[in-house]
């Protein structure tokens, strides 16, 4: 039996370190924010990927985004209500707060719209409040030994963060047995199987056009575009000076 707790290693290192044998990697967690998308990007991006999401993205006053509170909860929204409730505030995320301040940033962004395009990356988001953390890692089939090792569970505390992977102390069980793997990727499914698509090889169309047509990040010139711009303004001044 083994502990991760971001001490004395990270999650994020231990993830990064079991997905070149992996096959596949299903996420349950309560939170997903890009800063652990990040974490992980390069690892996953020729792997598939399905990410499910328990509870909703809000942003604070000081536009910074914080945890959801589930006080006697009860959902009596739409199918399609929850959808839109979630890209609203991944949009509003995305704009309103710095989780793309960095070079580092913005390439694992585009690998996550990458992933989408090409239907490796699929969300989806508990039709009721879900605070469960599981990450389910498919071994390839050259490495599963005969079926013998079919995966790897981690389970425990750890949200799809930079704080879950990474920056704050966490407990995290780690399992290789056949019968936990296969037990709770069972229970995985049955969770997909009821959840709210929010992007899917159906969906993507409806992602990109309420969430990517809409944020800032999709808007900024190309590097040569502000030069021009510069040049233009610094020799239409000087004009007006002389």
């Amino acid at each position: 039996m083994a502990y991760i707790t971001n001490q004395k290693l990270f999650l994020s290192e231990i993830i990064n370190n079991i997905l070149p044998l992996s096959e596949s990697l299903k996420i349950l967690v309560g939170y997903f924010y890009f800063s652990g998308f990040e974490q992980i990007y390069k690892a996953i991006e020729d792997k598939d990927v399905k990410i499910l999401v328990g509870l909703d993205i809000e942003v604070d006053l000081m536009n910074r985004v914080k945890e959801y509170a589930i006080i006697n909860y009860k959902n009596n929204q739409s199918r399609a209500s929850v959808r839109d409730k979630y890209l609203n505030s991944l949009k509003d995320a995305i704009n309103e707060t710095n989780l793309f301040d960095s070079i580092e940033k913005q390439e694992a962004f585009e690998v996550f719209l990458k992933k989408i395009q090409d239907n490796t990356l699929q969300i989806k988001k508990t039709l009721d409040p879900n605070h469960a953390k599981l990450y389910l890692f498919k071994t390839l089939p050259e490495f599963n030994q005969l079926n013998t090792y079919p995966g790897t569970v981690i389970t425990g505390s750890s949200n799809l963060t930079l704080s879950g992977l990474k920056n704050q102390k966490e407990i995290n069980h780690i399992s290789r047995e056949p019968n936990d793997f296969n037990e709770l990727d069972k229970f995985f499914d049955e969770l997909w199987d009821n959840a709210v698509e929010i992007v899917s090889p159906e969906s993507k169309d409806e992602f990109f056009e309420k969430v990517v047509s809409k944020i800032w990040l999709k808007k900024l010139p190309s590097p040569y575009l502000i030069f021009i711009r510069v040049l233009k303004e610094f020799f239409t001044i000087t004009e007006i000076e002389n």
